[in-house]
């Protein structure tokens, strides 16, 4: 089965590194696949995974430019060459699937977002519509805003982990991850993850950082991770959350891009994720359930489909800072209740977020097509 996935951004973020994992576990035997995407790190990677990469220039929807003549042709020519095509992004979706149509190649839609406004999920079903044979969610929320109209097409795939890479860390190995970020073996360590973007909270955590020292002494004080920067973010963001850490130079760690995250999250004891809006899902949250760290997230969006909040996470009211601290406190300071709650989820990745069992279901609906 030859597939063409095809990609609007370059960059690295939360569904470009779910595609690099999906592209490295297809069974190469019975996947054939190949990558339209801009230049970039994602384009690179998938080249190191031996997946042959297009260089195509998507452009936004608000531009109301059209591909390029040079990149229509490359695309529509690759296209017609395939069995199948995996638009990995709302805007791939638009651009492929017109091409899709022409040429009677059928296309399965990824739908990665949260459209907040009516126009916007109106253009949503009539693209899925028209020119998609499977659109595939990875929430309840996200398959919501499409309606109950296109049901038949919409099918919930939720994003995976690997359990073998994503694993608790044995101590000496937890020791030297921490000894490489200047971070004491014995300190508490509550880690945050994700693109240095308003939308992902960093002001937030630093806020709840300069609550949470308040009220520990200096000899059991928690230290901070922060793993992300701003290369698909926003760098005037980027710039205003490191100065909001700058009296908070001796607890906070800037660790940038992580390409090998598994190991940080698992050395780290609480993770949070405080996104300022409703997240599509939270592939950082999962990942950190595997490892054997505990989650504090907000209660909205995709997260409360997949934390059970007192078993196998806690969750707090969004941007509510005060409550941020007192549950990240709770689970540094009840060790034996932290320890209860990743073991339970752990198990609830095994029974529901293995990145084999999201391979598979994509493959059964590619089948479904041809």
């Amino acid at each position: 089965m030859r597939v063409l996935y095809v990609n609007q951004w370059g960059g690295l973020g939360g569904a470009e590194v779910s595609l690099l994992r999906l592209l490295a576990s297809l069974p190469r035997e019975q996947i054939q696949a190949v990558l339209a995407c801009p230049p970039g790190d994602l384009a690179q990677r998938a080249l190191s995974l031996g997946v042959p990469v297009l260089p195509i220039d998507i452009p936004p929807l608000r531009s109301y430019r059209l591909l390029r003549a040079c990149d229509e042709q490359s695309l529509q020519q690759a296209i017609a060459s395939c069995d199948l095509v995996h638009a990995y992004s709302v805007r791939a979706g638009w651009f492929a699937g017109r091409l899709c149509r022409q040429l009677g190649v059928p296309m399965v839609w990824s739908i990665h977002d949260v459209f907040p406004f009516a126009w916007q999920r109106m253009w949503l079903h009539l693209v899925a519509r028209r020119y998609a044979q499977a659109v595939v969610v990875y929430s309840h929320l996200l398959a919501r805003q499409l309606g109950t109209r296109l049901q038949q097409k919409v099918h919930l795939v939720p994003h995976g982990v690997d359990v073998n890479v994503f694993a608790p860390l044995a101590a000496p190995q937890r020791e030297q991850v921490r000894q490489r970020y200047n971070t004491a073996a014995s300190a508490p360590v509550v880690l945050h993850v994700g693109r240095l973007m308003p939308f992902k909270g960093q002001h937030l955590f630093l806020q709840m950082a300069r609550r949470l020292l308040s009220r520990y002494p200096a000899e059991r004080a928690p230290v901070f991770w922060l793993a992300g920067d701003e290369s698909m973010g926003a760098p005037r963001y980027a710039l205003k959350v490191r100065a909001m850490a700058k009296d908070l130079t001796a607890h906070v760690r800037w660790l940038g891009f992580q390409e090998e995250i598994a190991p940080i999250i698992a050395s780290a004891d609480v993770l949070v994720h405080c996104s300022t809006r409703p997240e599509p899902f939270g592939l950082v949250i999962i990942e950190a359930m595997a490892c054997g760290t505990a989650v504090v997230s907000a209660n909205r969006g995709a997260p409360i489909e997949i934390l059970e909040d007192g078993r196998t996470g806690l969750l707090t009211p969004p941007q509510d800072v005060q409550a941020l601290a007192d549950a990240v406190d709770y689970l540094l300071t009840h060790e034996q209740q932290r320890q209860a709650i990743t073991v339970r989820a752990r198990h609830v990745v095994r029974e529901s977020y293995l990145l084999q069992r999201h391979v598979q279901q994509l493959m059964d609906i590619y089948r479904t097509l041809l």
